[in-house]
């Protein structure tokens, strides 16, 4: 039987994924938890960590404990300071906060800062860039989510990125908005009134403060089912983050994606109509990527 070397923790906002590691980062076992937006406080943090990898470490303390995400942020369990870009590879895992708890070593990764391409104002990212370390090549890497990151990446170095709000927006739109009928997160999928939705942010004049309402107005005309309405919903705001990103990255040709398969296959359908060609990259396995090649430089 494979030997336990490490555990990988990628903990986010909504949620947590901890994971039973060996040396090469093959996954042993799994649990999942709350993210870090539903916990009070760095004790109810730490209570639940130790719940959820209480079995494994009781196996010996010696397995170390490898993080990312929001956990390092100032909301997380202990923050880890932002590497300012350009950022290596070797820049993020020297930064590292390492420390101790109830006899177990960890390391928090930490997130990584900017000033964006075209307006020069601040970013940020947490977990993207250990998603990165993980599985991307060199070129313009996106990462679709509730907060999408449009990352360019080169000499194995993050040289610059830019957020999109889509996913959150989504959510709130659909929830608390008139456009869908009942209100509701949208559920998308790959047709007709997805490429629609795309085509449209694509290539209107007018932006997405008024293109939004043709889901309603379209809805009434008749042009539009209303069993459609989320996936033309989503295709405008998927289209206008990808028209934002190509008026920055114009020359570009390809775009890694990485995350859920259901996001990226969003994507890669919209880039498609942009014509852009684009690989998918499962986030999970970048993500357990990234921190295994973190264990193996700070711990192995």
């Amino acid at each position: 039987m494979t030997k336990p070397a490490f555990i990988a923790i990628d903990w986010g906002t909504s949620n947590a994924r901890f994971v039973l590691a060996d040396k090469m980062g093959v996954r042993l076992d799994e649990t999942h938890g709350p993210g870090i937006a539903k916990m009070g406080n760095a004790d109810a943090i730490e209570a639940t960590c130790f719940k959820a990898i209480g079995d494994w470490i009781g196996r010996g303390t010696s397995l170390p404990v490898l993080m990312a995400g929001m956990v390092g942020s100032n909301i997380g369990w202990r923050e880890a300071a932002y590497v300012e870009t350009p950022a290596s590879v070797e820049a993020v895992l020297s930064a590292a906060l390492r420390f101790e708890a109830r006899g177990a070593r960890f390391a928090i990764l930490p997130g990584v800062k900017t000033n964006r391409l075209g307006d020069g104002l601040p970013d940020l990212m947490r977990g993207e860039e250990t998603q990165i370390m993980g599985a991307a090549e060199d070129g313009l890497i996106c990462l679709p989510g509730t907060h999408s990151k449009w990352v360019q990446r080169s000499g194995g170095t993050i040289e610059t990125f830019h957020t999109a709000q889509t996913g959150e927006l989504l959510e709130l739109i659909g929830k608390q908005s008139i456009l869908l009928n009942p209100r509701r997160a949208p559920a998308a999928v790959v047709g007709r009134a997805f490429t629609d939705g795309v085509k449209v942010a694509l290539t209107n004049a007018l932006g997405l403060e008024s293109l939004l309402f043709t889901v309603r107005s379209r809805q009434v005309a008749g042009d539009l089912p209303d069993t459609e309405a989320d996936s033309y919903l989503t295709g405008l705001l998927v289209g206008a983050e990808i028209r934002s990103a190509l008026a920055i990255y114009n020359d570009v040709e390809n775009v890694q994606l990485i995350g859920s398969p259901g996001l990226t296959t969003l994507y890669a359908a919209a880039l498609d109509r942009a014509g852009k060609s684009s690989i998918q990259i499962d986030g999970q396995s970048a993500s357990l990527a990234g921190l295994t090649k973190a264990y193996q430089e700070i711990f192995a």
